[in-house]
């Protein structure tokens, strides 16, 4: 990647060009004596690419952009009587901080599989899948309010308790993060027998990063993904279960074609023959969430001027529950089992992405006929459903502990069943 120029030159993009990244692929094939079956196998290195939202928030910083932080403000004067003629060089203010040693993020990837025939009709195929990720964007968020002897541990005084007189909120965006994915494959396909082709596939798969995953831009909502609890020692903090991990997963196809029905009479023949019915299930583990307190403030959080403080935990039996439904949820995840964190501590004790969602599972079927009509002519019905069986896709519950409604699932992330039709000419 060369180095960005902001074409007006208001800002500078500290750090220079990534010209050295070489990205080699390999792959084989090799068909053992025998039935032995084929075994394939490739490597490869693969670059992201360092986003113009992420390098750009250089610009948020002074001269061109000043951050005013006001804690427990008065919501009669929220500013505290700050003016524009107040702000200017040597004015105190939040920054962000770009690495002069940005670089690219790559990922070294590779696999292997196995596959071999079991008598005529049926394959086993056995893989492993990889990757180990680096450089990864994080954003660390520094110069946090301390603990100071003689000072009120309060939201009104967290700027005062800032280590770094000359700045408020240090944000530094860095290649910080690091993500290890391996998952192992069982796959058995019949490809078909008797209008009937079926293929099921089984995986099991772990996936863990120090905070931040392949897909944060350090821009918005993405830049508090890997919010440590606090300044220091951020890897051992958030080093847990990637956003995305689902360990058990299985998914099954399958296709049918009703017989022709041969010499049978030519109306029960277009009737019943030739229609082909299609499907495909999933059943995978939800994804994983962390229980915060919801709070910063005295008495909830470590008052350091940032979220994201997660709870100390009382019950570890709680600790890796499913929570997907919300008749038990609360039982399951009850508020009794954790509590906020002690005065003047830095961090909860509970890990991060300690929890998992409800498990998903959906149905999609599809059922078509073509009838040849005179000449080029045919017509084509086909008939559609998404969530055949109308399974709810649980969202996470409440989080936040908090919230009055802790330990509760408010929503769904997907829609009920759909179903559609359509009738196709064609000539």
């Amino acid at each position: 990647m060369t180095r960005p120029i902001e074409v007006n030159r208001l800002d500078t993009i500290p750090f220079p060009c990534d010209c050295n990244n070489v990205a080699p692929m390999l792959g084989f094939a090799y068909r053992l004596p025998g039935s032995g079956g084929v075994v394939r196998g490739a490597y490869g290195v693969q670059y992201g690419e360092i986003f113009e939202t992420t390098y750009s928030q250089v610009r948020m910083s002074p001269p061109g952009s000043y951050r005013v932080f006001v804690g427990a403000p008065d919501l009669r004067n929220p500013l505290g009587g700050l003016t524009l003629a107040d702000i200017g060089p040597g004015f105190r203010a939040g920054i962000f901080d770009v690495s002069s040693n940005m670089k690219t993020p790559y990922s070294h990837q590779y696999n292997f599989s196995w596959e071999r025939d079991l008598g005529r009709d049926v394959k086993l195929q056995l893989g492993y899948v990889g990757s180990r990720t680096h450089k990864l964007f994080q954003m660390w968020f520094d110069n946090r309010a301390r603990v100071v002897p003689g000072i009120p541990q309060t939201t009104a005084t967290i700027n005062e308790r800032r280590p770094d007189p000359n700045h408020l909120e240090v944000l530094r965006l860095l290649n910080g993060s690091r993500a290890y994915f391996d998952a192992g494959r069982v796959t058995v396909v019949v490809p078909r027998v008797r209008g009937i082709s079926l293929d099921a596939s089984y995986w099991f798969s772990k996936s863990i990063d120090l905070g931040n995953d392949f897909t944060s831009t350090l821009s918005g909502v993405d830049a508090r993904q890997g919010q440590s609890q606090s300044e220091g020692n951020v890897h051992a903090d958030l080093k847990g279960r990637s956003q995305f991990d689902q360990p058990h997963a299985l998914l099954l196809r399958g296709w049918y074609e009703t017989p022709g029905l041969g010499a049978r009479q030519g109306w029960l023949r277009g009737i019943a023959g030739r229609w082909t019915v299609s499907g495909v299930f999933s059943l995978k583990n939800g994804t994983p969430f962390s229980v915060e307190s919801g709070s910063d403030g005295p008495g909830f959080g470590n008052v350091d001027g940032q979220g994201g403080d997660r709870v100390d935990v009382l019950d570890p039996s709680v600790l890796g529950r499913a929570i997907g439904n919300p008749d038990t949820s609360q039982s399951l995840l009850p508020r009794a089992a954790f509590a906020f964190i002690q005065p003047t501590a830095e961090r909860g004790n509970l890990g991060r992405n300690t929890f998992r969602r409800g498990k998903i599972a959906n149905m999609n079927a599809m059922l078509e006929r073509t009838w040849e009509l005179r000449r080029a002519w045919s017509l084509q019905f086909r008939a559609e459903s998404i969530n055949f069986f109308n399974t709810p896709q649980f969202a996470a519950p409440n989080n936040n502990l908090v919230s009055p409604s802790f330990g509760a699932i408010t929503n769904t992330l997907n829609d009920g069943r759909t179903f559609r039709f359509r009738l196709q000419m064609q000539f």
